[in-house]
């Protein structure tokens, strides 16, 4: 079985704030990679046998999904598709958010962003999001790597701060998004030494020289087992980062270099991901 565990379903024309739509134009992202249908979706992700799937509420960056559509997706796909709320501290009533997410909307976990919300993510509005879903045994995958939005310290998105919170919160399922690029090194770090830390692989394949020094690295750590796989649509399709991790030892033929074991991708591909987070 195939689970993809980072998917966004957005509508860019409503949900896309004025600084978010100029941080894509500064940094050459076209608009029109956001800007994608339902039926996109869908078919973007078919090659998926289970999906999770978010929006992202930053107030501080100008991302405004609301959950509620997100839910409304999920509900009416249910068979495939596993809802996670978004969660913004930047905003008051977060908690009353939070509660209202998990006991109406029923989401299965938790999307935060500290470098899109604009919040170090040791604060203690964070640390309320972490107690209320280690109590109730909500995981969180959290964006832990850089990213085109601005005006939020790259500090934020580091991996390493999330070592703290595992410490504090040690029954708390976290999944630091992307590998934390550029710090995959502090990311493979901290999930070999915290029991329910993972990582996902979204986003990197098509980066292959930092893709394949970082996975040599985890098969060095011998932490593999705890990398899942996730695809980062609309960034990339589901298919295509199958496609891509199975072509990861393409930039490396004739070199000499390790390859990377085809054991190793194909366990990430194959992960059962629900029975590690759920």
């Amino acid at each position: 079985m195939i689970i993809d565990i980072h998917t966004h379903l957005v509508n860019f024309e409503r949900d896309f704030g004025s600084q978010l739509r100029d941080d894509l134009t500064r940094s050459g992202i076209a608009h029109s990679l956001w800007n994608y249908s339902e039926e996109d979706y869908l078919n973007a992700t078919s090659s998926a046998d289970k999906v999770i799937v978010f929006g992202l509420k930053a107030q501080k960056t100008g991302w405004n999904v609301k959950n509620e559509n997100v839910a409304d997706f999920a509900s009416r796909h249910s068979d495939k598709y596993i809802y996670f709320a978004s969660i913004d501290p930047y905003q008051d009533d977060f908690m009353q958010d939070l509660k209202y997410n998990h006991t109406v909307l029923h989401c299965k976990g938790v999307k935060i962003g500290p470098i899109y919300q604009g919040i170090h993510p040791c604060d203690k509005r964070y640390y309320e999001i972490y107690d209320y879903c280690e109590k109730n045994s909500l995981p969180i995958i959290t964006h832990m790597a850089t990213t085109f939005s601005s005006g939020v310290p790259i500090d934020y998105a580091r991996p390493y701060h999330m070592d703290n919170v595992a410490c504090d919160f040690p029954k708390l399922k976290i999944v630091l998004a992307h590998l934390g690029h550029p710090w995959e090194a502090e990311t493979i770090a901290i999930i070999r030494r915290n029991e329910n830390v993972y990582a996902d692989i979204s986003a990197l394949y098509y980066r292959p020289w930092q893709f394949y020094n970082a996975m040599r690295l985890a098969v060095e750590y011998g932490c593999c087992h705890k990398i899942l796989f996730g695809s980062d649509y609309p960034a990339t399709t589901t298919g295509n980062s199958i496609k891509g991790i199975r072509n990861i030892n393409n930039i490396i033929k004739d070199s000499g270099l390790p390859v990377i074991p085809e054991d190793v991708t194909e366990g990430i591909i194959n992960r059962d991901s629900f029975g590690i987070l759920f």
